[in-house]
């Protein structure tokens, strides 16, 4: 099985964005040690490189997954890494108002109607079993059973009116 999320990153010296995969490939527990089975860094590269269709080598990071520090399982932690993020604000806004507009409107145009996370094989199947939601249509404010505090209740029900005489939106206490 597997699970794919596409991440865009920001190139701050050029401006050009780059789109690369985070993959999370299951595999039979003797894949490290069987040789005919194992794939080599060098290996997925040539593939890659093969399947894109380009004429440089193209980064590939291939490697087993590890616990983290705050004691997850090796694949709680896998799943976590890989599904961190598709665009990470840190990466294109500033403090330029004009060069933010346009970065979200690339990255809006370009992400449109774009799968960034997606499964496939055994890890389709626990994630349906699981009963998850979609990344696409799920619920993704509420992501935990936990109690919701006073402060996140009220940020969840701010309102904002638009006012047509001033042309501008104020916001409705409650």
């Amino acid at each position: 099985g597997f699970m794919r999320a596409t991440e865009i990153t920001v190139n701050k010296e050029n401006g050009s964005y780059n789109q690369h995969m985070h993959i999370l490939l299951s595999v039979k527990s003797n894949f490290f040690l069987n040789k005919e089975n194992y794939i080599t860094q060098s290996e997925w590269t040539d593939l890659w490189q093969r399947a894109l269709q380009v004429d440089y080598k193209p980064i590939v990071n291939i490697r087993a997954i590890k616990p983290n520090k705050k004691k997850d399982s090796a694949i709680t932690s896998a799943i976590k890494e890989t599904a961190k993020y598709s665009v990470k604000s840190s990466d294109y806004l500033t403090d330029d108002l004009e060069s933010n507009l346009k970065a979200v409107e690339d990255l809006e145009r370009g992400l449109y109607a774009k799968r960034l996370i997606s499964y496939g094989g055994a890890l389709k199947t626990a994630h349906k079993r699981l009963n998850l939601d979609d990344n696409e249509d799920g619920d993704l404010i509420h992501t935990s059973d936990d109690e919701i505090s006073e402060t996140e209740s009220k940020a969840n029900s701010i309102i904002a009116i638009f006012n047509y005489e001033k042309q501008d939106y104020y916001l409705k206490n409650e």
